[in-house]
């Protein structure tokens, strides 16, 4: 009997800690709720009086936390534990759904703090994260471009913004992008026309959305500077402008851009190639080369035929090497005359000096002892080995025989016979 009492009373026992244990955390649950709406209507509050997140890549010890577009609450609940956010991923995980969050939580980049309650981190993620601002400077390719904004944290799908800026029909509704025209021989059919500037993009933005942010800034250069209107009197397409201009932008400084856009247009007149060693630079760069700053036989040789070597073929390239800025694209539609520039019409070429700046000459032979004399100043003040590409004098161009001249004496065939623009 004794016994059956003890074991009654033990059962007893155990059912009344397990409710007042229920009760307990009753009481700790309705709490929760009872103030949840205090905690985060004081978080909002905060976060709308500074008009800005709360914890910012400039706060001590925060940590930048990218969620990515369309991730679940696995895949998140994983990103917070991987980075120590949170050490409970159960609770993270219920009180999301608790809360009504869990299909909230914004993609882009947070920045968040390692001893922030959970409360504060499910707030946090539910905002929109401040836009990432980028700067692209004039001259950038599409390539340099596209990798700013991977470094940046957008979150895109390089394949398929590769794709769009091949094949851009997704964009046809811009007059300027109806004007292109495929050509297999240029990859990459906008480059060009993504206009240089500070952007301050949503983390969100898909792919299209992110072109149409550079499309949009294009169309309106375009359209209050009335470029079209000028390429037009001048016989040019626009396309025509920017590929030049593209050219220029490589080639000089602010101050020199008028001067090389003259130039240009001057060896164009002639029915003489472009001979950028820009565009040499540029084929240079796709296959990962560092510039140099004279073209040489070895990459002329190497170049003779691709399309957008300008020492073997006249006229232009394919398209634009990079994406060109205003003075760039000024200096061919308005370039260097003879009262900003006096002798603008006769000169012909120009060289780098080595230090970003370019001197200009009127012939081949002026232009060839120019070369001479900044490679060799070039090459005293730069101690470093030189490889055989920077070592191989420059080709040039002889008006008398319509032929590129090597150092040596021998010509090199232009193989194009178009030659205007």
């Amino acid at each position: 009997m004794g016994a059956k009492i003890s074991k009654t009373m033990l059962i007893l026992c155990i059912a009344a800690a397990l409710i007042l244990t229920a009760f307990a955390a009753f009481l700790q649950g309705y709490h929760y709720v009872q103030t949840q709406d205090k905690r985060l209507t004081r978080l909002s509050e905060a976060y709308e009086e500074s008009g800005k997140a709360m914890v910012t890549e400039e706060t001590p010890g925060a940590v930048a936390v990218f969620i990515p577009r369309s991730a679940d609450m696995d895949e998140i609940t994983k990103i917070l534990k991987d980075h120590d956010i949170i050490s409970n991923s159960f609770l993270f995980r219920f009180l999301s759904k608790f809360n009504g969050f869990d299909n909230g939580y914004q993609a882009g980049t947070h920045y968040l703090l390692k001893n922030m309650s959970y409360d504060e981190i499910m707030f946090i993620l539910t905002r929109q994260p401040d836009p990432l601002k980028i700067t692209f400077v004039e001259g950038e390719s599409y390539i340099q471009m596209r990798d700013k904004l991977v470094e940046a944290g957008l979150n895109i799908d390089v394949r398929r913004m590769d794709d769009l800026v091949r094949h851009p029909n997704e964009f046809l509704d811009y007059p300027f992008v109806r004007e292109l025209s495929a050509n297999p021989e240029r990859e990459w059919l906008l480059q060009g026309y993504l206009w240089p500037d500070t952007y301050w993009f949503d983390p969100n933005l898909d792919e299209v959305g992110i072109l149409r942010m550079f499309l949009d800034n294009t169309q309106k250069k375009l359209s209050e500077n009335d470029y079209s209107s000028r390429a037009a009197r001048m016989n040019m397409s626009m396309d025509q402008v920017i590929t030049i201009a593209s050219i220029v932008q490589a080639e000089g400084n602010i101050e020199e851009m008028s001067k090389i856009g003259r130039v240009f247009l001057n060896r164009f007149e002639l029915k003489m190639p472009m001979e950028s060693c820009a565009t040499i630079n540029y084929l240079r760069s796709e296959e990962g080369k560092k510039p140099i700053p004279w073209a040489t036989n070895v990459d002329l040789q190497k170049y003779r035929n691709n399309p957008y070597n300008t020492y073997a073929n006249p006229g232009l390239p394919p398209g634009p090497i990079n994406n060109p800025g205003t003075l760039a694209i000024e200096g061919i539609l308005w370039p260097a005359n003879e009262d900003s520039w006096p002798g603008a019409s006769q000169y012909l070429y120009f060289c780098a000096t080595g230090d970003g700046s370019n001197v200009f000459a009127t012939n081949a032979e002026e232009h060839q002892a120019n070369i001479d004399y900044y490679r060799s100043a070039w090459e005293e003040g730069n101690t470093t080995e030189k490889t055989e590409e920077e070592t191989t004098p420059e080709a040039y161009y002889d008006p008398e025989i319509g032929q590129m001249v090597s150092p040596q004496g021998e010509t090199i065939p232009v193989e194009s016979e178009e030659m205007q623009p």
